[in-house]
């Protein structure tokens, strides 16, 4: 009824006004990211301009998404790293909610951090194999973040990792209601569900305006070595869900079993700047971590568990009074 009534009224739901007041929430992350991505100032009244608060001054659905202390709670994401390629027993979990920025730069960290990044010498030096094409993920969830159904309340993102592939569910189907498997994806045409959304994605150089996302993805993932056909990128739908599905290189899978290739652990910059704080303080407590990277302690001792178990850090002595030791 919801979808029905915003076609109805020529609307979408990301430029509703909300009962949100702008002055109550602030934009730090918007303005760090766009002044990274584009080497511009960023100025307040972009969020006018963009489409983010009302003229009255109240944040629209697409302003409460980017908002620091985002206040849509559908704005969610789950993460999962199984054992197999089924999910069965999971090796690492982690769940986000808050503004799109954020779930991006969490969910390509998790990528980073559950995934083989490996190279293999060759005569001249060495040659770095992924498993996956960094640019293919991140217009992935870039796609994801910014076309799901957010009018679906008890949705999220679902990334999923398995051995051979990693996955990306979103709510939402198609918006104008086709099938994508019954499509060429090279003439798939950009229609929007969230255009102010896209819009400023596409201003911070997260995705292009001409609807290329889906040939980007296959086409990233094309020049990896040892790519092959029935490595091409699987996209589904469904009425009520769009899924992307993206194999693992075999190159980068079989890095350490043949002589010259060695593995390569890869950390996520948070997870890097961990390592620093405790080479300059091994007494430093997860609390003190947290504290000084303005991130939870949740998420702190979810990135000091996954290091200790990839063998990079260790905890010696008691809790209160131990340090941290790195191994690798």
């Amino acid at each position: 009824m919801v979808r029905l009534v915003l076609k109805g009224t020529n609307k979408t739901f990301d430029s509703l006004q909300t009962d949100y007041k702008v002055d109550d929430y602030s934009f730090s992350i918007l303005a760090n990211s766009f002044k990274r991505r584009t080497g511009q100032e960023w100025n307040k009244k972009y969020l006018l301009s963009f489409g983010l608060v009302s003229n009255e001054g109240n944040l629209t659905n697409a302003g409460a998404l980017f908002a620091d202390d985002c206040p849509l709670w559908q704005s969610r994401l789950y993460c999962t790293r199984w054992d197999g390629l089924e999910k069965s027993d999971a090796i690492n979990d982690a769940e986000f909610a808050g503004d799109v920025l954020m779930l991006l730069r969490e969910a390509m960290n998790f990528v980073k951090s559950n995934t083989k990044s490996g190279w293999k010498k060759l005569p001249e030096g060495r040659k770095n194999e992924p498993e996956y094409a960094e640019r293919a993920v991140l217009e992935t969830l870039v796609n994801h973040f910014s076309h799901r159904d957010y009018t679906v309340m008890g949705g999220e993102v679902h990334l999923d990792i398995y051995n051979n592939r990693l996955v990306v569910t979103s709510p939402g189907g198609m918006y104008n209601g086709s099938l994508i498997q019954d499509l060429d994806i090279a003439d798939v045409s950009s229609e929007r569900r969230n255009p102010i959304l896209a819009n400023v994605m596409a201003q911070l150089d997260y995705m292009e305006k001409r609807g290329s996302g889906l040939s980007r993805i296959c086409n990233e993932t094309k020049a990896l070595d040892g790519y092959k056909e029935e490595l091409k990128p699987v996209f589904r739908s469904t009425p009520t869900q769009f899924q992307t599905i993206i194999f693992a290189s075999e190159i980068a899978s079989n890095v350490g079993d043949n002589v010259g290739d060695v593995s390569e652990i890869k950390l996520s910059e948070r997870q890097q700047n961990i390592v620093d704080l405790i080479k300059k303080l091994p007494t430093i407590t997860g609390k003190q971590m947290s504290e000084t990277l303005s991130v939870s302690q949740r998420t702190i001792e979810r990135d000091l568990s996954a290091m200790k178990e990839m063998g990079i850090l260790k905890r010696e002595g008691k809790d209160n009074d131990g340090i941290w030791a790195i191994l690798s």
